[in-house]
């Protein structure tokens, strides 16, 4: 039974559940689906990454989050057919597989752990848009772009020789509609932090010194910022 650990508690992986399916190629900037093309299946990418966003209806997309590989995404699709904002969009050459909701079921009553997977995945993703929420909330911009930057090193980065965690490249628009917030204020706040040695960037990377970054946010009283890559001990 293959199963991961995060925060120190273990839960069922839903991808060994999941039968094999034939993979689809989507090129970078491709739509997978989106308002007007809701999601009709559940997910998992195979290679590159997604960005999940949503448009409350004044036009401007906020990103929930990127979906890197072995992720899953379109869970809008298991719960019926209603108005959905969600899109999804290539952010990188991607090759994905996917489920229909019938397909699902289906396997869910021949292997029910796959049942629960799914439903302690769904949790874990409410708790982490949770967290989000509450720290647009609570704290200034600045410090959400830190704590978002925290998040996707988390979430996106490889742990680098030098302690820090490498993102693919990201542009200062995608980080800007994750956080909330303007391209302008992002690139700021960026070019802040690079000064104060707590992150690099260049158009192929960023390299994020979470540790750095953390310490900087508890010298300024706020403490608790922890990561799944902290959890996980990367």
């Amino acid at each position: 039974m293959t199963r991961r650990a995060q925060m120190g508690v273990s839960y069922e992986d839903p991808l060994t559940y999941l039968p094999r399916k034939a993979v689809q190629e989507f090129a970078k900037g491709r739509i997978i689906y989106n308002a007007q093309n809701p999601a009709m299946d559940l997910y998992v990418v195979i290679l590159g990454r997604v960005k999940i966003s949503t448009d409350p209806g004044s036009g401007v997309h906020n990103v929930c989050r990127i979906v890197r590989t072995e992720g899953l995404f379109g869970e809008s699709s298991l719960i019926g057919a209603f108005p959905r904002a969600e899109s999804a969009v290539a952010l990188d050459n991607a090759t994905l597989m996917s489920w229909s909701r019938a397909e699902i079921e289906q396997q869910v009553e021949r292997e029910p752990r796959l049942g629960i997977a799914l439903a302690q995945y769904l949790a874990r993703e409410c708790l982490e848009l949770q967290d989000r929420i509450e720290s647009m909330a609570v704290h200034k911009t600045p410090e959400r772009v830190y704590l978002a930057l925290l998040q996707l090193a988390a979430d996106l980065g490889a742990p680098m020789p030098d302690g820090s965690l490498r993102i693919a490249s990201l542009t200062h628009h995608t980080i800007a509609e994750f956080v909330g917030t303007s391209r302008e204020i992002v690139t700021f706040q960026m070019n802040q932090l690079r000064r104060k040695g707590l992150l690099r960037y260049s158009r192929k990377h960023i390299d994020v010194y979470t540790e750095a970054i953390r310490e900087n946010l508890r010298q300024q009283g706020i403490h608790g910022a922890q990561t799944n890559a902290q959890s996980l001990g990367v």
